[in-house]
């Protein structure tokens, strides 16, 4: 037997004894990269073997993966094609596992965030998105199994080899006699990582040479070969060469990265050239964020500073969301690059920074998004339709009064409004020359 057999019967061996050892249920967090992919394989041949041997299983295993909403089409289509399969084969094989996708509340995700309160694009000083998105959805699902079960165990694919800043985090944890570590914000619930003593090549080799229980792993060395640029994951044939393991898919708008190698080398293949536009979107995002002009003056909070994006700097990234969305309609397959009630959410996010002419649900229309929305406070239509004929009788501009109205509306709890009158000036003004844009 090779070492890495070895390493596999032992990482079973530990699983099986650990997992019969007390009833907490267990927890295996699944993105479909390949540390987690071999963690959850190798949990689930030790099911498999406990059941071959007439051992019953004593507790539910739970696999859990993030749903951002905002991840590349063709990794999100992966995923999800795993998790279909990994519960079919449950179902199947008749072992209790239960499949779990979580994703951000609707107030909580990207879109709503960045095109509905303004966010500029994540950046490492300001890395918003990972918290809403992972790090919340994860936390509140674990607690609540924690408090249905007293504890649980997470079984999580990291490996010292990753990095010198994981292998720190991992050598800093203070395992109790079982290797297992506290999770740092959930009590009672525990870490354990089976693999972090392995190396790259021993994954690669592993996924290489074993089948998965519930189907393949070639499809996912393609991605990664993909992804890489360089078409060698399959370091079994070769040991020798360099892997491709620090290969990182993630969202298609990421920022926080000053370029998404990963999206970039998914473009060099012909098959992939169509998310060209996503691409471009996510470049956008970044020029947008670092352009004073596209930004407010001030932060929420009143405090003068390089706040959120303006309004307007909203509607024309709603706008551009939507074509793009249309002009890849066919190649999505149905999918929508934003969620309806998020484009709900954000119509109430720009209600709060007055827009009462429901700007958001009509961009949403002018691209073919039938949003059914009714709200209390914006204009209903016939109050629209008067507002509009009265400026044009006036010979009033609607856009000058929607601004006016937003700047009014951005002073409603203020004590002191004199600087309103100031910004009405400064607007009336830039109208005057052609330069209409928020204060």
């Amino acid at each position: 037997m090779d070492l890495l057999e070895e390493k596999v019967s032992s990482v079973k061996e530990r699983l099986k004894a650990e997992f019969l050892a007390d009833s907490r249920p267990w927890v295996v967090t699944f993105s479909g990269g390949k540390d987690s992919t071999a963690v959850l394989h190798l949990t689930i041949e030790m099911l498999l073997e406990m059941k071959k041997e007439g051992t019953p299983q004593n507790k539910k295993l739970y696999v859990v993966s993030s749903d951002t909403g905002v991840e590349m089409p063709l990794i999100e289509d992966y995923v999800a094609d795993k998790l279909d399969q990994i519960r079919n084969f449950a179902k199947k094989e008749h072992l209790d596992i239960e499949v779990t996708k979580l994703s951000p509340k609707v107030t909580e995700s990207f879109w709503t965030l960045l095109i509905g309160k303004g966010y500029p694009s994540p950046n490492q000083t300001f890395r918003w998105c990972t918290d809403r998105m992972k790090i919340r959805p994860a936390t509140y699902f674990l607690k609540k199994l924690t408090d249905q079960n007293r504890s649980i165990l997470m079984l999580l694919g990291v490996r010292s080899d990753e990095s010198a800043s994981r292998a720190a985090s991992i050598e800093k944890r203070n395992d109790n006699h079982r290797g297992f570590s506290m999770h740092p914000d959930i009590p009672n619930a525990f870490v354990y990582s089976p693999i972090k003593d392995w190396s790259n090549a021993e994954v690669w080799t592993f996924l290489s040479t074993h089948p998965a229980p519930w189907g393949r792993h070639d499809d996912m060395m393609q991605l990664y070969d993909k992804g890489s640029g360089e078409g060698d994951c399959n370091i079994a044939l070769n040991p020798q060469s360099q892997s491709c393991g620090k290969t990182r898919f993630g969202c298609w708008v990421c920022t926080v990265v000053s370029q998404d190698k990963s999206m970039a080398n998914m473009l060099k293949n012909p098959e992939d050239m169509w998310m060209q536009p996503l691409h471009e979107f996510r470049n956008l995002l970044e020029v947008y964020r670092n352009d004073p002009s596209k930004r407010q003056p001030r932060r929420r909070n009143g405090q003068k500073s390089i706040g959120p994006f303006k309004l307007s700097t909203r509607k024309e990234l709603l706008e551009k969301l939507l074509s793009t969305e249309r002009d890849l309609h066919k190649e999505l397959a149905g999918k929508t690059l934003i969620s309806d009630e998020e484009i709900v959410q954000i119509q109430e996010e720009w209600l709060n920074d007055g827009d009462f002419f429901e700007s958001a649900i009509k961009i949403a229309k002018k691209y073919g998004r039938d949003v059914a929305y009714n709200s209390v406070k914006a204009f209903n239509e016939d109050e629209q339709e008067f507002i509009s004929a009265l400026c044009e009788q006036n010979g009033i501009n609607k856009e000058l009064i929607d601004y006016l109205m937003q700047c009014e509306h951005s002073y409603r709890h203020h004590t002191i409004r004199y600087k309103v009158f100031q910004e009405f000036e400064t607007i009336i003004e830039r109208f005057a020359k052609g330069q209409l844009n928020e204060v």
